[in-house]
């Protein structure tokens, strides 16, 4: 499997785990507020890939982890474009670590093989928009796709996130409702302010804003009524 990078430790992305973060390059959308470019376009990633870690680098930092971290986070780019994600998810459960896939839910095939192989603990998966504005958003028809994902997610019996990242101006209150009642009865749903701090794919979104404090946990109490539970992450 290709990476990108590896965050030795993180307390933040797993959550009840003190876990590592693997990246992977390449991603099929093209959110506009995106702060991973050099993981995203296929020219950037073409000027790094010289850098990418090996597998087998990977999997030697991982043996010299067990007993120190909990779980292994897999992220992006979108790490089910990987044609052989669930062989490297096979072999972090041979190292007894917990896992979760971060994922846009573009490809539901492949999370459907990760849970029939009971290879995922934790699974967090992206809501952009409501279904009917997912294609000005991404740049592509995927919204049946992200439906399918979103269904066996929350059928799966393991424990998940939906989570959307906020821009002022694309999440208006008729647009933030619809996207709630496309997660409604969700377990649990993660509200991400927008910044542009560090530059976006889409030079227009750095004109764009997030919400204040207040808005956001009204946005959250709203949630509330469609999710189990709702958290602000900054």
């Amino acid at each position: 499997m290709q990476i990108s990078a590896v965050q030795k430790l993180t307390l933040l992305d797993f959550p009840g785990r003190t876990a590592c973060t693997i990246f992977t390059p390449g991603c099929n959308f093209r959110c506009g507020y995106c702060h991973n470019a050099e993981f995203v376009l296929p020219e950037k990633i073409e000027k790094i890939k010289d850098s990418f870690i090996p597998e087998a680098a990977a999997f030697n930092f991982l043996e010299k982890r067990k007993g120190l971290l909990d779980g292994v986070c897999v992220t992006g780019g979108e790490p089910t474009m990987q044609s052989d994600i669930t062989d490297f998810f096979t072999k972090v459960r041979e190292l007894g670590f917990a896992t979760k896939l971060d994922t846009n839910g573009s490809r539901p095939e492949v999370v459907k093989e990760l849970l029939g192989k009971n290879l995922l603990d934790y699974i967090a998966m992206d809501i952009k928009a409501s279904p009917e504005k997912y294609k000005d958003l991404v740049g592509i028809e995927i919204a049946d796709k992200v439906t399918e994902t979103r269904d066996l997610i929350m059928q799966s019996g393991i424990d998940y996130e939906f989570r959307t990242t906020v821009v002022r101006e694309l999440f208006d209150e008729n647009e933030f409702k619809k996207t709630l009642e496309f997660i409604r009865g969700a377990k649990r749903y993660a509200l991400q302010n927008f910044s542009s701090r560090g530059g976006c794919l889409d030079a227009e979104f750095e004109k764009y804003h997030g919400f204040t404090k207040d808005e956001l946990e009204e946005m959250c109490k709203q949630a509330g009524d469609y999710a189990e539970e709702c958290l602000i992450r900054e």
